[in-house]
């Protein structure tokens, strides 16, 4: 008799559906669904709560209404959970009934494997049409931690509230979603993640992530965006983003470089990168802050209109590559690298160096350049009507060759000596106080700049007048 009850075969429906399965009673176990052992369960006192029942006996449950998934849920206590990752996805086939399964995998308290079996299943595809009202992944009975997957791909969805830890992916790839309020915390691992034609806000990326792609419109609002080795922006937008975590863990000798290509960069962020390169990239904030010693950063093709202050604990390294400056800018503590560069109104240059020759720049009078180390000097520059304090105009012979730099104020400045070979320069009616000429090699020495000099026989001094600083006062 005992037998014939543990044979008896139970069937169950879905209320309001007519999808209907049949289960033995000794598949019903305390581990593997207990939700159902428990709603089929004898109660020796009948005012106990009972399962509900239809007219024909069958046991109701609350879902789920997909087909896939009710027979999918149903076959894994038929199994005893037993179920592997191939024959869940022949039984599930598309991803409502994925998200159905996974959304009744806690309702049926099935085993852990097959949760995490099933939040793999659901990610590495979770691919939509046309996109809809918002998932909410919290709710859905997913797998947070201990999962490693071939790849998360998340298209066409507005998924909110999912989280991942302790895990690692191949690949991330979100591809025209919005994602909201999602974290993947620090304790994840990926090789790349690929973002296009998507919105992301308050999407916390901290996970170890070799490279990043942002790229096809994509506008990216109030997210933290950690990467380990390379980022990559192009056609999109950050909104007062931060970049927490790339230099956490950071190995001896490791770069993290980071590459803006028409890109909109919104609010005061930290940079937490040894190289930066920006080609046609606008930033609206107000300060960025470079938070690694002797970090480089390059704006390529740009027209400048609106440049934010640069902070750094060290000198950064700045190269204007074709850029043209439309705006008067001060550009203060920092190694300069010009290339192909034009200036449209007078900008400061304070404490700055020129590690390169500065070759064909023309600087707009009243320009003003206060300790300033052009160290190889300037060639076919003009700067004309300039105000020079405190520089030191190089040491070479060629240091000021083919340059117009007439009706400067020179104050306190340093000026090479001249050999019978070097080329000419152009420094008519300039003002010079203090200044001095140097000269390097095995025995650097220096005298006072006068006009008349052997040493400054290659430059037009015509009009030029010189005065020591003492006699300034």
């Amino acid at each position: 008799g005992g037998d014939d009850v543990a044979n008896d075969e139970i069937s169950f429906v879905v209320r309001g559906e007519s999808t209907t399965a049949k289960l033995q009673r000794s598949m019903l176990t305390n581990e593997v669904c207990p939700v159902l052992l428990a709603l089929v369960a004898d109660r020796a006192d009948a005012s106990m709560p009972q399962g509900d029942r239809d007219s024909q006996g069958r046991y109701i449950l609350d879902g789920p209404s997909n087909p896939h998934a009710f027979f999918f849920l149903m076959e894994c206590v038929r199994k005893g959970g037993e179920m592997t990752f191939t024959e869940m996805s022949d039984r599930l086939p598309d991803v409502f009934s994925r998200m159905e399964a996974c959304r009744h995998v806690d309702y049926f308290m099935l085993p852990g494997a097959n949760k995490a079996l099933l939040t793999k299943l659901l990610l590495q595809s979770l691919v939509i049409e046309s996109m809809g009202e918002a998932i909410d992944a919290s709710r859905m009975g997913l797998c947070r931690s201990d999962m490693i997957m071939d790849k998360i791909h998340l298209e066409g969805v507005y998924l909110r509230r999912l989280h991942i830890e302790n895990s690692h992916v191949q690949n991330v790839v979100i591809r025209r979603c919005h994602i909201a309020e999602c974290e993947f915390a620090l304790s994840v691992t990926a090789c790349e993640v690929h973002i296009s034609k998507s919105k992301l806000e308050g999407v916390n990326t901290s996970m170890f992530a070799a490279m990043i792609t942002i790229e096809d419109g994509s506008d990216i609002q109030c997210c933290n965006i950690r990467v380990v080795e390379e980022l990559h922006v192009r056609d999109s937008q950050l909104h007062k983003c931060t970049f927490q975590g790339c230099d956490e863990d950071r190995k001896d000798r490791q770069v993290v470089s980071a590459t803006f290509t028409n890109a909109q960069i919104h609010g005061d962020i930290p940079l937490p990168f040894d190289k930066i390169v920006c080609e046609r990239t606008y930033f609206h904030g107000g300060r960025l802050h470079m938070t690694i010693g002797g970090a480089s950063i390059t704006l390529s093709k740009s027209r400048i209109m609106s440049l934010p202050a640069i902070d750094s604990d060290t000198h950064v390294n700045l190269c204007l590559d074709d850029c043209q400056v439309l705006e008067q800018f001060r550009f203060d503590r920092m190694k300069l690298h010009f290339k192909n560069v034009r200036f449209s109104k007078p900008c400061e240059f304070v404490d700055v160096l020129f590690p390169e020759r500065v070759c064909d720049v023309t600087f707009p009078r009243t320009c003003r350049f206060v300790q300033a180390r052009f160290l190889a000097g300037l060639h076919a520059c003009i700067a004309s009507g300039c105000v020079f304090e405190g520089c030191n105009l190089g040491h070479g012979q060629d240091a000021l060759s083919g340059c117009l730099l007439t009706h400067c104020s020179f104050r306190s400045c340093r000026f090479p000596f001249l050999e019978a070979d070097s080329p000419v320069a152009n420094l008519s009616y300039c003002d010079f106080v203090g200044c001095r000429i140097q000269g390097g090699g095995q025995f650097p020495h220096e005298e006072s700049f006068i006009i008349k000099s052997y040493w400054l026989r290659k430059w037009n001094l015509a009009g030029a007048t010189v005065s020591e600083a003492a006699e300034l006062a």
